[in-house]
């Protein structure tokens, strides 16, 4: 997608009349610059942040342009840090999301729509396994999300189970980092 967008393309693409845009442009809300011909032209970087200000989706046209998300669900303080540490070490452009438990991770999946999402199976109230149903439900609306599962006692059945519920993998803590960040990348791409 094109960097600048004209009004008529930021309406087809949010679904809104052109005179809404307008109206937003004019209000401040959506930054626009002008072309020499005096035409208001938007930057989708700037589509992206004002939809994010609302609180609205981000249409997959405009989330291949921005940094991929990784959402990390574990009830361990020590493995988010560990994790999120890693991850920055390897790629500083991801943008890496934490949540403590499955409701917090239901609410910023919803938000946020990251790409990945590392999931610890054993979470306290929301367990992993109906966080990743919930997460495959709901990433059909809005693209493709990789849930990567991750547990101590990942045997047999527990790796099936969690595959079942739409899980790529179930990666056995403590986790090699190494393959780890090769997985991300992966799903990433």
């Amino acid at each position: 997608m094109s960097k600048l967008l004209s009004t008529t393309a930021v309406a087809k693409l949010l679904h809104v009349s052109v005179g809404s845009v307008a109206k937003w442009i004019d209000k401040g809300q959506l930054k626009a610059g002008r072309t020499p011909g005096g035409h208001r032209r938007v930057a989708a970087k700037d589509v992206v942040a004002f939809l994010k200000r609302q609180g609205l989706p981000i249409p997959p046209e405009l989330q291949k342009n921005a940094a991929p998300k990784i959402l990390i669900v574990d009830d361990e303080t020590d493995v988010v840090s560990w994790l999120t540490a890693e991850i920055r070490d390897a790629h500083p452009e991801y943008e890496v999301l934490q949540a403590y438990d499955g409701f917090s991770a239901g609410e910023i999946f919803g938000a946020e729509r990251p790409g990945v999402v590392l999931l610890d199976i054993r979470l306290p109230g929301l367990d992993g396994f109906e966080v990743c149903r919930r997460i495959k439900a709901r990433a059909s609306d809005n693209g493709q999300t990789t849930v990567l599962a991750m547990t101590a006692d990942c045997n047999e059945q527990v790796a099936a189970e969690i595959v079942a519920c739409g899980a790529m993998a179930c990666l056995s803590k403590p986790l090699d980092p190494a393959d780890l960040i090769a997985r991300i990348e992966a799903a990433v791409r």
